[in-house]
């Protein structure tokens, strides 16, 4: 799956700057579309969010079975916690659903999952970062559309091992101004620089760094399509 041509030395080299890179045409082109295609196609996203002091995922058919009421109280608890610096929005499927009941091109997006956890995938991120503790990767497909955001934070929790964290952009022609920017900060909260959603290239970076995802327009054009997730010490 990967680009065989990828120039790992260089790769490390700007990692080695500031713990974060970005892998331009990581995967073998044909198969990124593939993923592309099922992503906008076949992926049976669920709705997660951030309320009351809860991560929470429900899925399309229960949120359209809201009525006004519901969803109006939901959206002001999301955006009373984001206006707070907590909170997310937006749909994802996560690797560990319906692994044993999928098929087709779901089955095709499992075997994406478990390409991350490949020795392949893990070498590569391991030679980027120079870190020779990764034993595993998890993942989630996210579609983030109009109103969709994830507030700043780091994705640092010791208990769970996380060493770096991963977007691979899944999205074409997508310009600045619709939002759905990765963002990064410094510690103190203060913007850095941005990276915009590039078709098959892959952020990798620390997880100690403070990142958001930028709130997404109305006018966005299309969904924001990715691949993202960590690389952990533990099997």
């Amino acid at each position: 799956m990967l680009n065989p041509n990828l120039d790992r030395n260089a790769l490390a080299a700007r990692y080695r700057k500031d713990g974060r890179v970005r892998i331009e045409n990581v995967l073998d082109p044909t198969v990124a579309e593939r993923i592309r295609s099922c992503c906008v196609n076949d992926v049976p996203y669920e709705f997660l969010f951030h309320v009351d002091g809860k991560n929470v995922a429900i899925s399309a058919q229960e949120m359209n079975g809201l009525d006004l009421a519901q969803r109006k109280e939901l959206q002001q608890n999301m955006i009373s916690a984001a206006s707070d610096g907590v909170g997310f929005f937006y749909c994802g499927y996560k690797m560990t659903r319906m692994k044993d009941a999928a098929s087709g091109n779901l089955a095709f997006l499992h075997s994406v999952f478990d390409y991350l956890n490949s020795d392949e995938m893990l070498a590569l991120a391991s030679e980027v970062t120079g870190r020779d503790d990764l034993k595993s990767a998890d993942a989630q497909f996210t579609r983030y559309t109009s109103g969709h955001f994830l507030t700043r934070h780091q994705d640092d929790v010791s208990t769970e091992m996380r060493r770096l964290a991963y977007v691979l952009s899944l999205s074409k022609g997508w310009h600045p101004d619709w939002g759905g920017l990765l963002q990064f900060f410094e510690d103190d909260g203060t913007p850095r620089d941005a990276w915009l959603p590039t078709f098959n290239a892959m952020a990798l970076f620390d997880v100690r760094h403070v990142h958001s995802v930028t709130f997404v327009t109305p006018f966005a054009k299309e969904p924001r399509y990715s691949l993202t997730g960590w690389f952990r010490a533990m099997a």
